[in-house]
């Protein structure tokens, strides 16, 4: 039976571990995850930063001019930015500031892109396109591409797709593009040959990129992407949730494994003595199918309980264990006590003797997995040599052990009554004292000033303020300010 014992306590413990490894698996990796993602935020910074600070240079040094330098500062913020997105998802960066003033001013996974940020002439940087095709006219063939404001691109797009008949309606004193604009869009796009997939979208439109609101526009997309990191770790903190899913496979691995072990506890008992398989009877085959039925319920049960316990309420997986074979313990001396088979006394010492049993099983495998820090195996040696040691320390529990604590109890239960009559009178004279004080209080804020004055030195004696320091009439008050 002591035998028995041991090997069942460690297979529920076995159970129990196997659920804390699965859940500290899934902490760990949500703990890897949001660490990789602080990472990823702060180099996406870093390369905001660079850009801001290749900016400040380029500010200082009015590369390009007052009427140029916004289209280096729109390079050096594509750079930094298109970088940084792609950093704060933990992928590498993929653009390269050029800065060679030749006909590439960025590069994207090898792919050359020129900028252009031209608002004179009302064509929305195509003319400057079209000036820089002219002078590197293999530029397109090399499978380059060219890079406008996205406002721009907007309008270029819109124009481009309008039909004939609706352009001729426009007027450019509305604020916005004229007919003749539409026919010098369509004109580019005809004679040179140049194709609107050419054209790509800056992230920043023309305005964003002058030297006195780049910084503005940088510290907006800083914050975009700080709001960024923040939604991608809520959902890694989502992927990592525990799940009814997983706590469905912990509560059928709980019965398996425990029916398993209920399986073969009861046909070594019913093999005893010299049986055979052959000599079971359908008696015997029958209480093996119920013991090993009582384990598949219990074990879906335990797996199920410390899957959630172990994530809903905090409480290791040893322990969430403990709990339930304590609860199962108590629930059948609660039974055998309703049929009559314990006496009241019996109903009380067997429950305390079952949850000391599960206790002592607990801690031993939270013992052993902190001496040996290897999953499930620690847990299982520790329950192991725990519960043998306490099995063979309760043979020499005896009467007179019983005796005394049966004693103990009855004095703890004097000492209770005890203490319940003077924590009665306690509250009794703090209700007394708590009702005088709130009284003096009443007076001393009094609406009424004469009564609000008697108070106050009411109050202040009852607080075992000097006499001397209290102001008794209005000739002392008058003497204290005054003098």
């Amino acid at each position: 039976m002591k035998a028995e014992k041991i090997v069942k306590s460690s297979q529920e413990q076995a159970v129990a571990a196997w659920v804390g490894l699965i859940n500290q698996m899934r902490i760990n990796d949500l703990i890897e995850n949001l660490n990789r993602q602080d990472q990823n935020i702060d180099s996406a910074m870093d390369s905001m930063n660079w850009a801001l600070g290749k900016i400040e240079d380029l500010v200082v040094a009015n590369r390009g001019g007052d009427k140029g330098v916004h289209g280096f500062i729109a390079e050096v913020a594509e750079c930094g930015l298109e970088n940084a997105q792609s950093l704060v998802h933990g992928d590498k960066p993929v653009m390269e500031w050029v800065n060679d003033n030749g006909p590439t001013d960025l590069s994207r996974n090898g792919v050359k892109i020129q900028v252009k940020f031209v608002n004179a002439g009302g064509k929305f940087s195509l003319n400057a396109v079209a000036a820089h095709l002219k002078k590197y006219p293999d530029f397109l063939d090399k499978d380059g591409t060219y890079q406008i404001p996205k406002d721009h691109l907007d309008a270029v797009r819109s124009l481009y797709e309008m039909p004939e008949k609706e352009a001729a309606k426009l007027v450019s004193s509305a604020g916005g593009p004229s007919y003749s604009t539409w026919k010098s869009i369509h004109e580019f796009f005809d004679s040179s040959g140049f194709s609107i997939d050419d054209l790509e979208a800056s992230k920043f439109e023309y305005s964003e990129v002058q030297k006195n609101v780049i910084a503005d526009k940088m510290a907006e997309e800083k914050s975009r992407l700080a709001d960024e990191s923040e939604r991608i770790k809520k959902d890694i903190h989502e992927e990592h949730k525990s799940t009814p899913q997983e706590g469905a496979k912990a509560a059928a691995a709980g019965a398996v494994l425990e029916a398993g072990t209920a399986f073969a506890i009861s046909m070594k008992r019913h093999l005893g003595n010299g049986k055979r398989i052959g000599d079971l009877t359908q008696d015997d085959w029958a209480e093996i199918a119920k013991d090993s039925g009582m384990g598949l319920v219990k074990g879906g049960v335990r797996g199920g309980a410390v899957y959630g316990l172990n994530n809903y309420a905090a409480t290791p997986s040893s322990v969430a264990s403990a709990l339930v074979t304590a609860s199962f313990g108590v629930a059948d001396c609660a039974y055998r006590f309703r049929s009559g088979k314990l006496t009241e006394i019996e109903f009380i010492e067997s429950s305390e003797i079952a949850c000391l049993d599960a206790s002592v099983s607990a801690f031993s495998s939270f013992v052993g997995q902190a001496i040996i820090p290897v999953p499930i195996l620690g847990a299982l040696v520790g329950n192991a040599v725990g519960t043998t040691v306490y099995e063979s320390g309760k043979d020499f529990y005896n009467k007179r052990e019983a005796e005394l604590l049966a004693h103990y109890a009855q004095e703890l239960k004097a000492l209770d009554t005890e203490l319940e009559s003077e924590y009665a009178a306690c509250i009794s004279d703090l209700r007394e004292n708590m009702s005088e004080y709130i009284s003096l209080l009443e007076k001393a804020f009094s609406p009424n000033s004469a009564m609000a004055f008697s108070g106050s030195v009411e109050l202040a004696a009852s607080l075992n303020v000097p006499d001397s320091e209290i102001l008794h009439t209005r000739e002392e008050v008058d003497d204290f300010f005054l003098n």
